[in-house]
C-alpha cells in the first residue's frame, strides 16, 4: 500500500522509509485488526508530531491486543533512539459495550455474532498478552501506561491527568457512538493545536461517523475529515482555522 501522498502531506516523506515500516509491521500485524495502511499512518502521525515539536503524549482508545500502540512506540525507538512521547493505552479488555440505536442495524447484527470470522469474541482481548508483548520489546513503564475499564469511567480521569501535558496524537478505535463521543468530548479539547486525531471506525460503523459529525457540529469546529487510502479509516488535524488555502 502506497502511503507516499500521506507522508508528503505530513511533511515526513524522508523519515518513513520502507525497511523501517516493514520491520515494525512484521512485529505488530499479528496483534491488530487494523489494516496496515492504518498502522502506517498512525506511525506517521507520531513522527509528524515529534518532528513538529507538538506538545503532549500519545493516546489510543481501543488498544485491543496492542498492535497500533506498540507500533507508535517502536517507530519512536527506530527513528529517535528512545521514547519521546509515552503512549497511553485504554481498553476495557472485556470486549465492546452494547450498541445502541445510534449505531444502526449493521452494528447490532455484528454484535449478535452472526459473522464469527470477524466477530473476534466481541473484540475481547487479554491484558496480560499485551503486557507480555511490551515486555518482549523491553519497553519500560515510563514509556507507556495501560488503563483498563470502560471509556465512560476511564477517559474523564485520563483527560484530567493529561490536561496540563496534553496530547499530540489521539487515536480512536472505540467502534460505537457512545465510545467515540466520550473520547472526543474529553480528549479532543486537550489535544494540541496541529495535533492529529485518527478515527479508525469512521467508515466501518455508522455510530462512529455520527458521533464525529455531531461533535464537530455541536462545537462549531471546522476540522476537515481526511480519508486514509481505500477508506481504511479517517483523520483530521486539529486546527482552529486555516491560515492559507494549502492547509488541509
Amino acid at each position: 500500500m502506497d502511503n507516499s501522498i500521506t507522508f508528503q502531506q505530513l511533511g515526513i516523506a524522508d523519515e518513513m522509509n520502507k525497511p523501517i515500516i516493514k520491520k515494525i509491521l512484521d512485529v505488530v500485524m499479528p496483534y491488530s485488526m487494523v489494516h496496515e495502511t492504518g498502522i502506517v499512518f498512525t506511525m506517521a502521525a507520531v513522527v509528524y508530531a515529534i518532528k513538529n515539536e507538538l506538545p503532549g503524549a500519545i493516546l489510543e482508545c481501543g488498544t485491543w491486543r496492542g498492535g497500533c500502540s506498540v507500533a507508535m512506540l517502536l517507530v519512536q525507538r527506530e527513528l529517535f533512539g528512545k521514547i519521546l512521547k509515552p503512549v497511553y493505552m485504554l481498553d476495557s479488555f472485556e470486549g465492546l459495550p452494547r450498541v445502541d440505536h445510534r449505531d444502526g442495524p449493521l452494528a447490532a447484527e455484528w454484535q449478535a455474532g452472526t459473522d464469527q470470522e470477524k466477530f473476534f469474541d466481541n473484540c475481547k482481548a487479554a491484558q496480560h498478552d499485551l503486557e507480555r508483548l511490551l515486555q518482549q520489546h523491553h519497553f519500560l513503564h515510563g514509556d507507556y501506561k495501560l488503563v483498563r475499564g470502560w471509556f465512560e469511567s476511564t477517559v474523564p480521569n485520563v483527560a484530567a491527568e493529561l490536561a496540563c501535558q496534553g496530547l499530540a496524537v489521539l487515536r480512536l478505535d472505540g467502534d460505537w457512538y457512545a465510545s467515540t463521543e466520550v473520547a472526543l468530548k474529553q480528549l479532543c479539547p486537550i489535544t494540541s493545536e496541529q495535533g492529529v486525531v485518527v478515527v479508525d471506525d469512521y467508515y466501518a460503523w455508522d455510530g462512529c461517523a455520527r458521533a464525529l459529525h455531531d461533535y464537530l457540529s455541536s462545537n462549531d469546529l471546522p476540522y476537515r475529515i481526511k480519508s486514509l487510502p481505500y477508506n481504511f479509516g479517517a483523520y483530521f488535524i486539529k486546527r482552529a482555522y486555516r491560515s492559507n488555502f494549502n492547509e488541509f
